[in-house]
């Protein structure tokens, strides 16, 4: 506010400052021109001109003519008024303050005082600058002048108080928001991340709201997320080191004889958490951004018909037919193997896991032109349409049919998300037409990651 009434007050001043000299400098200058003043010399100069039918020789002439025109000097009467004479093409033919010279322009012809002859300008009497000080003005000329200063600076203060006015009323309307949005921010910083700031209008203060609000909703997500996240890390924790616990207390108290077939089961929970863990691992790495992949080029058909053979064995225990549909001649792609392999296996462990008996599983290879799809569709029980976009949320599991006691640390899908997004591609899961589940992963093929190579 201070530095708003600073700008108000330099400018306003300014204006009437400059506004008044101006106006005081053309009255002067126009009531010496046109105030009686010069009339004299206008007389004397006609006379000239109507004696020599021209103004040749006026410049010699105009010390007589000068003394002629009354006495000039300081304590001698009025004060001297110096002028140029101008002939009515502007040519400068008289100067009482020197050599004649130059050319007038348009404008100073226009603001001279004519010298005429019945009714005809012959020339122009060009006053000095200095005459308009020099000529004092009467009591009437002095007190519109007066006026004139007052009627202007009044108009300034009016001006400084009806900007006041108006700064206080906008001040009041982005500082009140600014208000809010501090207390809001303030709530946050101590912990209340339900703390919101309201958004009132188009303008900037409400569009920092608007995104202080989102940002505000996005801590929020992730704070709910990340008790969710160690709730659920707890928990999956927790599973298997009550199994291992058991286990071993019943051996120690002779519950459960020390032999292999109770050493495979601890066995067996000890590798439920180092999978686990590493799952955990790989998902840190992940949000770090420091998920390294090892490259290189890679062959599909093959590639996915290893993995598709690895997995047949299961397939047919459980009576699940298991097919693999791949085009000819696709593409090689640029993709680290171990990695592709992981999420490739992941999404059949998932088929396999939640098809019933004598149910199908179909593995698609498509050659889109700017990616390769690899899709993996069931006839299972499926995913609801609502819970489709949570299907790759860590520890998520949407019906009971997913449980964590088939198998699953609700972890896969999470980290298949960022192997595929770390290769460039996508991964998004559909209903199958037929009933169940298709989830579908893009990669690049390898030309499309190569840059173009010219030959000269």
């Amino acid at each position: 506010m201070l530095a708003f009434l600073a700008i108000i007050l330099v400018a306003v001043g300014t204006v009437a400052l400059m506004a008044g000299r101006v106006t005081e400098s053309e009255f002067r200058r126009y009531t010496v021109a046109h105030g009686g003043a010069w009339n004299r010399q206008v007389v004397e100069l006609a006379a000239y001109y109507t004696s020599h039918a021209s103004w040749e020789g006026i410049q010699e002439a105009l010390p007589t003519l000068i003394a002629a025109m009354g006495p000039y000097g300081r304590g001698m009467g009025p004060p001297r008024l110096d002028f140029r004479l101008a002939d009515v093409q502007g040519r400068i033919v008289g100067d009482t303050t020197g050599f004649p010279a130059g050319t007038a322009s348009r404008a100073e012809l226009e603001n001279g005082i004519p010298v005429t002859i019945d009714n005809r300008a012959v020339g122009y009497l060009l006053p000095a600058s200095q005459a308009s000080t020099a000529v004092g003005l009467d009591a009437p000329q002095a007190q519109f002048l007066a006026r004139v200063r007052t009627s202007l600076w009044a108009a300034a203060l009016a001006a400084l108080a009806a900007a006041l006015i108006i700064g206080l009323l906008l001040f009041r309307s982005i500082i009140a928001p600014l208000r809010r949005l501090t207390t809001a921010s303030r709530a946050i910083a101590e912990g209340d991340l339900s703390a919101r700031a309201p958004v009132q209008g188009q303008d900037e203060v409400a569009q920092l709201a608007d995104a202080f609000n989102h940002m505000a909703e996005s801590l929020s997500r992730a704070e709910e997320a990340r008790r969710s996240q160690t709730a659920d890390v707890a928990h999956e924790l927790r599973t298997p080191l009550t199994v291992l616990q058991g286990t071993l207390e019943a051996m120690v108290d002779g519950v459960f004889p020390t032999d292999q077939e109770s050493l495979l089961v601890a066995l067996g929970q000890v590798q439920t958490l180092i999978r686990l863990v590493e799952d955990l691992r790989v998902l840190a790495l992940a949000d770090a951004g420091q998920l390294h992949l090892h490259t290189a080029a890679l062959d599909l058909e093959p590639f996915v018909r290893e993995i598709v053979e690895a997995h047949r064995p299961q397939a047919q225990e459980r009576m699940i037919s298991l097919t693999l549909e791949t085009p000819p001649d696709l593409p090689q792609v640029l993709a680290d193997r171990d990695r592709l392999a992981q999420v490739l296996g992941n999404l059949l462990s998932n088929a396999l896991r939640y098809v019933p008996q004598g149910g199908h599983i179909v593995v698609r290879v498509k050659d889109q032109g700017q990616e390769v799809a690899v899709s993996v569709a069931d006839d299972g029980p499926g995913v609801r349409p609502a819970d489709l976009p949570r299907l790759f949320e860590r520890f998520w599991r949407g019906d009971p049919a997913r449980q964590r006691a088939t198998g699953g640390s609700g972890l896969g899908l999470a980290i298949a998300r960022h192997i595929v997004g770390a290769h460039g591609g996508r991964i998004w899961a559909a209903p199958t037409p037929a009933g169940g589940l298709t989830v579908t992963f893009t990669i690049p093929p390898l030309q499309a990651r190569m840059p173009a190579v010219g030959f000269s």
